[in-house]
This record gives structure tokens, C-alpha cells and sequence, in this order.
């Protein structure tokens, strides 16, 4: 068992690495036909940000709700480029990794624990037989 359970935590790190390899490239592409990546949202009952992705920069933040926040997007992004990096996520493939041999249930229990704050990237590294960065690139979110 031990060496299947190597072996799904390894399918674990590649799979999120394939998907954050992928998501990189979308971005990437959105930003050259002129888009721009943003975050924030609501905030509470009626407060709200909008934050530029790439550079942690608040665009703008205010009160009023979803009205105030449309109405500030609306002047911020008049030609419509900005994509809300949320809406990139949507379009990935967000399934469990399964490896034949380990139940389901197990399965995502540890994906969950790889791919948490929780995991420590030395103690998977020791347990995988990987370099330490590599495990550490291979569980980034972005």
C-alpha cells in the first residue's frame, strides 16, 4: 500500500501542476488579446473591492452593494476586458485524481491534505523521493 500511496500523492502533485501549468497559459493568453485579470467581489453585506490579479493593486472598494459594485466596474472597465479570475477557474476540470487500488473516499482525503497549507512540502518530498522544490512548485495554487 505504502507505494501506491507514493504513487497517487506523485499523480496528486502532477494533476495540480497540469492545472495550474494550464490556467497560467489561459491568463496569459486573456492578458495579449488586452483583458485584464481581476478578483474581489462582495465583501460582507455591502461592501465590495475589485482588485487587479496580477498586481494586488485595489482598483476600487466601496459600499452600496451589488448596484455600487456594477457601477464602478462599468466605469473601471468601459470596453469590457476585465475577466474575473474566478470565471477562468470555472472552466477547469476540478475532479478528484484517482489511482486504481486506493478507495475513492482515502484517495480525496489525501489529495486534499497534498494540496492543503497543511502539508509540509519536506515531509512529502522524504515520503515521494522528489527535491523538496520540486514538491513546493508542484503544490503552488498559481
Amino acid at each position: 500500500m505504502s507505494d501506491l500511496l507514493k504513487e497517487h500523492v506523485k499523480n496528486v502533485l502532477e494533476a495540480n501542476y497540469a492545472g495550474v501549468t494550464q490556467t497560467r497559459r489561459r491568463i496569459e493568453e486573456l492578458e495579449a488579446q488586452g483583458h485584464r485579470i481581476i478578483t474581489g467581489g462582495q465583501i460582507g453585506q455591502d461592501g465590495w473591492d475589485i482588485i487587479d490579479w496580477r498586481t494586488n493593486e485595489i482598483l476600487a472598494a466601496g459600499d452600496g452593494g451589488l448596484d455600487a459594485y456594477e457601477a464602478a466596474a462599468g466605469d473601471l472597465d468601459p470596453d469590457d476586458k476585465f475577466i474575473h479570475h474566478d470565471r477562468i477557474l470555472e472552466d477547469e476540470d476540478l475532479e478528484y485524481v484517482s489511482t486504481p487500488g486506493i478507495p475513492d473516499g482515502l484517495a480525496n482525503a489525501v489529495e486534499d491534505w497534498v494540496l492543503s497549507d497543511d502539508a509540509d512540502p519536506e515531509e512529502l518530498a522524504e515520503f515521494i523521493g522528489w527535491p523538496v522544490e520540486k514538491v513546493e512548485e508542484y503544490q503552488a495554487e498559481e
